[in-house]
């Protein structure tokens, strides 16, 4: 903790949530991230990183979000991402070797704050966790169901079979958020997650968010 303190790269945990949320447990727990946090999985992995830059989704005139561009931006990079696993420099041989076996991609975005200045939102408001929450979702249910598309070719990863039950699961868990789902209807958590809030989240990304879920588990659990 000290060490982390000192050279401000806090890597903590909420470890029961973190391991709650885990698709691979069966492979080991997650015992801690990398320095900056945006990296948590089995020790000896590691993940090639790309971010969207909201602002290019973001229409200034309408204020209003282009959520098929930003749509189609989540898959090229979650195809790029998946092609670059075969071709990154690892520092290891075992980080290579459970690299390639879990194929774990790393997307995020960046300019949240600047898109929600434009939207004349509050970051410490409702309104801008909701179109937090709702953008964060779109790009992780379009990653993985874009990920299923690719399993459907070329079959899931190899790790797959052995966690396959704790994988669907955190991906039902993921959906019952975009609905804002209660309390009992989610499966084997500690800490039960903040929803999506439907009153005030903008309809459009609402509806976006809970359809990339629709379409990741349902294409999950054929592929």
């Amino acid at each position: 903790s000290n060490a982390a303190w000192s050279c401000a790269d806090p890597g903590v945990q909420f470890d029961t949530t973190i391991n709650d949320w885990h698709t691979c447990p069966e492979s080991g727990r997650i015992n801690g991230p990398n320095p900056c946090s945006e990296y948590r999985f089995l020790d000896d992995t590691a993940c090639n990183l790309a971010r969207i830059n909201l602002l290019y989704c973001f229409d200034k005139n309408r204020g209003a979000f282009e959520i098929d561009d930003y749509i189609h931006t989540i898959r090229l990079w979650t195809i790029a991402l998946e092609i670059s696993v075969l071709m990154a420099q690892f520092p290891s041989k075992p980080i290579s070797r459970l690299s390639y076996e879990t194929r774990t991609l790393g997307l995020g975005y960046c300019n949240l704050g600047s898109v929600l200045m434009h939207m004349g939102i509050p970051y410490d408001d409702p309104r801008g966790y909701a179109v937090c929450g709702a953008l964060t979702s779109i790009m992780t249910g379009e990653s993985y169901k874009t990920s299923a598309e690719l399993s459907s070719i070329l079959g899931p990863f190899k790790k797959y079979e052995k966690n396959k039950k704790h994988m669907l699961r955190v991906m039902r868990n993921h959906r019952r958020a975009a609905y804002n789902a209660p309390a009992e209807e989610y499966e084997g958590l500690a800490i039960t997650p903040v929803g999506i809030d439907p009153k005030k989240c903008p309809k459009d990304l609402l509806e976006a968010s809970r359809s990339a879920w629709d379409q990741a588990v349902m294409q999950g659990e054929e592929h």
